[in-house]
């Protein structure tokens, strides 16, 4: 489902979101940096065969939402900090949840961001300048 099938290597972000809408929200934040690589994943499931899938260019960001079917977003992220090929990969957890412990069992299980719903395109967006090394 890549967006931009040109964008240089090292700009590629995995959007893990069961709701259309804010994949879509999300998209539109990260379409404004230059050359970036977008897939979308509807669960934790799919977001695992996406992030096998680009094994071979790996993806720079995650934006990960908590609460989805299948698998929820804490259970992708402790099976991607299991693995060493996805161990490193920076997340960023986007979601609804309110209570100050599943963000410290996030950011425990690895993430490096934590953004609570609703989402300002403008937080997004720093974190992409901070991720890819630009300004905002």
């Amino acid at each position: 489902m890549s967006q931009d099938a040109q964008a240089r290597p090292g700009r590629r972000v995995l959007i893990v979101e069961d709701s259309a809408a804010m994949r879509q929200l999300l998209a539109f934040a990260v379409k404004r940096v230059p050359s970036v690589i977008i897939d979308e994943a509807p669960d934790g499931v799919a977001a695992l065969k996406a992030l096998k899938a680009a094994q071979n260019t790996p993806y720079d960001l995650v934006l990960l939402d908590l609460n989805m079917p299948i698998m929820d977003g804490l259970k992708l992220l402790g099976r991607m900090r299991e693995d060493p090929t996805y161990a490193h990969t920076t997340v960023c957890v986007v979601t609804t949840e309110e209570s100050f412990e599943t963000e410290k069992q996030a950011l425990l299980l690895g993430a490096k961001y934590f953004i609570r719903k609703p989402v300002n395109r403008r937080t997004v967006e720093k974190i992409l300048a901070e991720v890819f090394g630009q300004d905002p």
